[in-house]
């Protein structure tokens, strides 16, 4: 006989939710610390999970034990770091931190603390960012070897590493811009976190590094200098009594479990945050390699279209970019799904070309201050190997049978084909600013000078209207609930893996333990699409900037 009043599965789930809230009450109990070891083998945790601190009940604040500063990431996720920081403040909880060794990101984030210690016989290294473009074209050279690129964009600069000696004009050009503009990005941060320094004060302490201990205590960017027992008793005073710590990771864990399953019962929007991180390839990828693969990526984004449950969708895309039709399918895939639903893409440290490319079609952009973006442009090249085997006594003879059989040869492109290639790459160009100018609502001659392979930081970008709004995740997270018309949000994570066995991860994990050497031998994401995807149209940013 049927019950005389329907139960809903949120009743149902009362006593386990019940059993998630005391299990969290008990992790909490006597407001502890939240311990954060960082170190070589301990990486900072990312912003989006220190922001739990916000909203969670019982907890005393954050403790951070800093022996070198391990980010999953870089300058933008540096200073969403920061501003996660300042949100727990804001919201009253205590954040202390000690230091082993300090160089630019571990001062921008001493300055983010309520108090902060170093250790007396540490030195600052606050040099400013910088970085170095390497080029491998004369060592190719001297071996007989080289790559042969031709780019569409005076600005794509991504062949030059395998190709020259020295960076072009154009190069020099917008790198300089580009770092001028994520260094200016970095001392306003910590002008802001120290106003009694400012600018100024800032640029001096740049102008007069290393810093000696005392001095950066001097120079009021630490609270003191002290040894780990004496940070302990310095909290203890601020605490009022000896503080309870409790590791970040395990609490996190159960915070997690308890407020997914409370946001649940109460019915809350959800909005899923897609995870896009790595060179984007074509098929299904490499099992346990950190890529973007067009054939899971795509799966994942038809199935949330799908899915009635979730009423928004964040990219979150962290990719120097890659394979241009790779990226074209996933910009088609997105742009269905905005058919149904509103599509927020938020650009982590490095969101170039390709990564560009995939996230056109978007809803809306949001892009940090001082996160990498542009390099709108293709290439496409290939291995020169000939002159270097022959070298070695390889020789090779060629059979061909059509006019463009040796488009893929070992040998530079003859005259004919490098015309070709051409053709189809300044077409693919075309295609790709043209999506890019669909999706920021101008025209293609708007948009087209901002393109020829140009990089832009996150700031310039907003100012010359390639993205919508400034900020981190929980800026795109406020987009897509707002767009989506919700109250609150609610998030679920969506990481699109490729297919592979377990087996397949432990033999590829057992060889690089097995034989190290292997890992010396693995190229760059540019060199290794290059020498792998001859004659492809690729969608490539070539350098990695970190903030130190």
């Amino acid at each position: 006989m049927p019950p005389a009043f329907p139960l809903s599965p949120r009743l149902l789930a009362l006593p386990l939710w019940g059993a998630f809230a005391a299990y969290r009450a008990l992790w909490q109990f006597g407001a502890p610390l939240l311990e954060v070891r960082v170190g070589p083998r301990h990486p900072l945790p990312p912003p989006h999970q220190l922001r739990a601190l916000v909203d969670a009940p019982g907890v005393r604040g954050l403790w951070l034990k800093v022996d070198r500063l391990v980010l999953d990431g870089g300058q933008a996720t540096l200073l969403e770091t920061v501003e996660a920081l300042q949100a727990i403040r804001g919201a009253g909880r205590l954040v202390v931190a000690e230091f082993e060794f300090v160089a630019n990101a571990e001062l921008v984030l001493a300055a983010a603390c309520d108090r902060a210690w170093l250790r007396p016989t540490a030195q600052v290294f606050c040099v400013g960012l910088g970085t170095t473009m390497r080029f491998y074209g004369d060592l190719l050279a001297r071996f007989g070897a080289g790559f042969d690129v031709e780019a569409v964009g005076e600005f794509k600069s991504f062949g030059e590493t395998f190709s020259r000696g020295f960076a072009s004009s154009a190069n020099r050009e917008a790198m300089s811009d580009l770092l001028a503009g994520l260094s200016e990005e970095w001392i306003d941060t910590l002008a802001a976190l120290r106003p009694a320094l400012g600018v100024d004060g800032v640029r001096a302490a740049i102008a007069d590094a290393p810093l000696t201990a005392a001095d950066a205590v001097a120079r009021g960017f630490f609270a003191g200098v002290a040894y780990p027992d004496e940070v302990a008793a310095e909290v203890q005073t601020l605490v009022g009594s000896e503080p309870r710590t409790v590791g970040f990771a395990g609490w996190y864990k159960a915070w997690l479990r308890a407020d997914r399953l409370e946001r649940w019962l109460q019915g809350l929007g959800l909005v899923a945050v897609v995870w896009l991180k790595g060179a984007v390839l074509d098929g299904e990828g490499s099992p346990g390699g950190a890529s973007i693969a067009a054939t899971p990526v795509v799966t994942a984004l038809d199935a949330l279209r799908e899915d009635k449950r979730v009423r928004a969708v964040v990219l979150r895309v962290s990719s120097p970019g890659g394979s241009a039709p790779a990226s074209d399918l996933i910009w088609r895939a997105v742009s269905r799904l905005v058919q149904e639903k509103p599509v927020v893409a938020s650009y982590g440290d490095v969101s170039a070309s390709g990564g560009v490319y995939l996230s056109a079609g978007a809803t809306e952009i949001v892009c940090h201050p001082a996160s990498i973006t542009g390099s709108i442009g293709v290439i496409a090249g290939k291995p020169i190997l000939r002159p270097a085997l022959e070298r070695q006594g390889v020789h090779s003879e060629d059979l061909l049978y059509g006019p463009q059989a040796d488009l893929f040869g070992e040998t530079a492109f003859s005259d004919n084909s490098r015309r070709r290639l051409r053709l189809g790459l300044e077409e693919t160009y075309r295609g790709f600013v043209e999506r890019v100018a669909t999706g920021r609502k101008r025209t293609y001659a708007e948009v087209e000078p901002l393109a020829r392979g140009r990089v832009w930081a996150g700031r310039r970008a907003h100012t010359l209207g390639l993205v919508d709004h400034l900020g981190g995740l929980q800026v795109a997270l406020q987009r897509a609930g707002a767009l989506a018309g919700l109250a609150a949000v609610r998030t679920r994570d969506v990481v699109p893996v490729p297919r592979g066995g377990l087996l397949q991860k432990l033999a590829r994990r057992f060889m690089l333990v097995a034989v190290p050497e292997l890992s010396l031998l693995q190229l760059p994401d540019a060199a290794r699409l290059l020498a792998t995807s001859p004659g492809e149209a690729l969608a490539l940013f070539p350098w990695e900037i970190d903030v130190r």
